[in-house]
């Protein structure tokens, strides 16, 4: 008994530890052993599983030992569990021989003959039943997709492999996007969740517990609740918990009223590309950055996607990750050069040509998105304003009806969960919130909440640790790519280049 006692509190101690990775996941760990260790929803559900199964087997094999004295349900269950460990360990087909070694040796109080009938029963009901049984299904044959209803498909979730080119679908998808930052799907980090008719419905990754749905669904005008059950049923069956992150207004109020725990995560800076203007007292601060930058002799021209000067960008951008810990990633702008001829680059140069920084956009035929500010350390005061500002007037000139300067962190409050309000500290030091928030309020735009939401206290907590983890680290996951991603480049310069035509706008080519 002591041995056993040891051995199962062995179990238990190694079962908690690995409990404890999948939710901490240190940093010890690389990134690839996170996405190898299951959840604690499946620990619990494969835990609670295997005991319902053995107990149910156990009780079986007790229903049909003949009674005696002295040995009851509980004498028998522990007997079985370690006569299927035995089998189990040893490796023979359906533990034949231990598992009946073991019983035989740990029920002596049972003749036997009894016993070994009993198993002998045990093993039709157990496992010949349900093989027979498992033969007819099998010889039936599945039931044909294709006589199932459209509205009766399964969800599933679409992995883009070849991002950044996507299936001409998808690509359609992110074009007609309420909001441009579905761009974010060529960067091969998420996924497309398609709902029950197979259409593309909302962009989702699985990260540590959790199913993350990032932004509004992909579809205008999209039900919510649709988009929540669509959610809740793929986070159902990969065992994981659906969270909603930087969802909009109408998104979280729909899961606030099923009962979803709902919180402010972020304050998304937007404006009137058609109705913009540096003058006005509000704007004041954004003129004396222009200034200082038009004195330097900054010259700022949208580029071409084909001709982009990439080895001082990717100086730039290596220069700029050093000096601010690197890289983020997910739903933070990250310096990918095969995504560039799908955006829309905006470059600096100094009066001899040097090149002084750059911004990317994404952009769609609703809006466009400031994605990356990258300037050189000794880039003169303002250059960022000046960039944003040349591609404001370029989008209000082109009639473009909403340009994002993108969300800055809700700050941290004492009041927060304690998951919650590490989540926000990793996000204000990882985007260096304080500058942003100064630097998008010199345009003084209009200001939109969005949201993270998840049932219940605890899944929100453990998301919010799943996309700090993601934003964070993300960075990361591109470096080990940037090999393969090389060729992927000329792969999408020379696809560019086909479907170009002679003589477009570049303005009009930005998708």
């Amino acid at each position: 008994p002591e041995l056993i006692g040891l051995g199962a509190g062995g179990v238990l101690t190694a079962a908690a530890g690995l409990a404890l990775l999948s939710l901490i996941r240190p940093r010890a760990l690389p990134p690839a052993a996170w996405h190898r260790l299951p959840t604690l929803r499946a620990m619990t559900t494969v835990l609670g599983l295997a005991a319902l199964d053995t107990l149910a087997a156990g009780t079986v094999l007790w229903v049909l030992l003949p009674t005696t004295p002295g040995i009851g349900v509980a004498q028998v269950l522990v007997a079985y569990l370690l006569a299927l460990g035995a089998g189990l360990v040893l490796t023979t087909p359906g533990g034949i021989g231990p598992f009946e070694a073991a019983l035989l040796a740990l029920l002596p109080g049972i003749g036997p003959e009894p016993l070994v009938a009993a198993i002998i029963a045990y093993r039709a009901l157990y496992y010949a039943l349900p093989a027979v049984i498992g033969a007819g299904v099998l010889i039936r044959g599945p039931r044909p997709a294709a006589t199932r209803p459209a509205a009766s498909r399964t969800p599933a979730l679409m992995p883009l492999p070849t991002a950044p080119h996507l299936p001409f679908l998808v690509d359609a998808v992110i074009d007609s996007a309420p909001r441009a930052e579905a761009a974010l799907l060529r960067h091969g980090r998420l996924a497309v969740a398609t709902d029950r008719r197979g259409r593309p419905a909302a962009m989702v990754a699985a990260t540590g517990q959790s199913l993350v749905m990032l932004s509004d669904p992909l579809a205008p005008g999209a039900a919510p609740a649709e988009a929540l059950a669509l959610l809740a049923a793929l986070a159902r069956d990969g065992l994981r918990a659906p969270v909603l992150y930087k969802a909009g207004a109408r998104l979280a109020a729909t899961a606030r009223a099923q009962g979803w725990t709902v919180t402010a995560i972020a304050r998304e800076a937007w404006l009137d590309p058609r109705a913009f203007s540096p003058q006005g007292s509000a704007r004041s601060g954004l003129r004396r950055k222009l200034r200082k930058a038009e004195a330097a002799g900054v010259t700022v021209a949208m580029a071409d996607p084909l001709a982009l000067p990439r080895a001082e960008m990717e100086e730039i951008a290596t220069a700029w990750a050093e000096a601010h810990g690197g890289e983020r990633g997910f739903s933070m702008g990250v310096w990918a050069p095969e995504t560039l001829p799908w955006a829309q680059t905006w470059l600096a140069r100094a009066p001899g040509g040097r090149l002084l920084g750059f911004i990317t956009l994404h952009a769609n035929a609703r809006e466009q998105t400031l994605d990356l500010i990258r300037t050189r350390a000794d880039a003169p005061d303002g250059l960022g304003y000046l960039l944003v500002t040349r591609a404001i007037e370029a989008a209000g000139a082109a009639g473009v009806p909403r340009l994002s300067l993108a969300a800055v962190p809700v700050a941290p409050a004492d009041a927060d969960p304690a998951p919650l309000r590490h989540m926000r500290r990793r996000l204000e030091a990882a985007s260096g919130a304080g500058g942003l928030r100064q630097f998008k309020q010199a345009f003084d735009p209009n200001w939109e909440t969005l949201y993270i939401a998840a049932p219940g206290l605890p899944a929100l907590a453990a998301g919010a640790l799943d996309i700090a983890r993601e934003i964070t680290g993300g960075g990361a996951r591109h470096r080990r790519a940037r090999g393969s991603a090389r060729g992927s480049v000329r792969d999408s310069v020379r696809v560019a280049r086909r479907v170009r035509s002679p003589g477009t706008d570049p303005r009009r080519d930005a998708p």
